[in-house]
């Protein structure tokens, strides 16, 4: 299949990063990967306290959804579509696909929209003319590493995901203290966004174009949101959204810990 059959049927879905690599060392049952960009950047929101990426609705039913009419379009007859799912790396399949290269805070980072996106891809059984995989780096200014409240950022372009404090606020269970406590002083309900808000190559990102993710956001949830609903009713409030995934507990759990820290002072 020609490259160009791709890239003209996934504009009319709004993506305009798409790459190709071979599929030998992600899925040995497929031929190649079709990988693209999902930008969800939305511009500085103050006083948010969970990460942009939960701002809209649940990326893995958008990118899923649209990387399904994508296929079909294509009339892929056996593929397969990830996006941040199974053990497959993404982030070395963005790469390899040539849609962005390494932050020193291990994500991906494109020229156009920073580190702001989903990576989602297709596995299927058609040729293509494979992207040059982009191997240049991040300027290694350490500003990720130097601004991470967990010190989850080594600097050698990976992270400890247990100290990473987006891992834990989603945690269940009861947290240790440091992690209690680092969720109060940043304001961290689900996810944190430090090391990319910080990131110079993140200062000009593009804004993201897809309805999904730039319209009827959620960019902040209080204690009194969550503390009458049931399990069943928190999900039918919230279940389209990414934050949702862990449960109610979660989330509710950390708005108890910033309430409680609030009170404190």
């Amino acid at each position: 299949m020609e490259n160009y059959k791709v890239i003209t049927e996934a504009k009319k879905l709004g993506l305009d990063k798409v790459g190709f690599c071979s599929a030998k060392d992600f899925n040995q049952n497929f031929k190649s990967v079709i990988a693209a960009v999902f930008p969800y950047y939305t511009g500085k929101i103050d006083g948010s306290n969970i990460s942009k990426y939960c701002f809209g609705l649940d990326y893995h039913k958008v990118v899923s959804q649209t990387l399904s009419r994508l296929a079909y379009a294509l009339g892929l007859d056996v593929f397969e579509i990830f996006c941040d799912i199974g053990k497959n790396d993404d982030r070395k399949i963005a790469q390899m696909c040539g849609l962005g290269f390494y932050g020193i805070n291990s994500l991906i980072i494109n020229e156009d929209y920073g580190s702001y996106f989903f990576i989602g891809y297709i596995f299927c059984n058609e040729d293509f003319e494979y992207s040059t995989p982009v191997n240049t780096v991040c300027k290694r200014c350490m500003a990720c590493k130097n601004a991470c409240p967990a010190g989850a950022v080594r600097g050698d372009f990976t992270i400890d995901a247990d100290k990473c404090l987006s891992s834990v606020t989603q945690k269940k269970g009861e947290l240790q203290c440091n992690e209690i406590a680092m969720i109060k002083e940043n304001n961290s309900v689900f996810g944190c966004d430090i090391c990319q808000d910080v990131c110079p190559h993140n200062k000009n990102a593009k804004k993201s174009h897809f309805d999904a993710f730039t319209k009827n956001l959620i960019t902040k949830l209080e204690y009194e949101d969550l503390a009458n609903l049931s399990n069943k009713e928190f999900l039918k409030k919230y279940g389209e959204r990414a934050f949702a995934w862990r449960g109610k507990k979660v989330v509710e759990r950390n708005l108890s810990y910033i309430k409680d820290g609030k009170s404190e002072k």
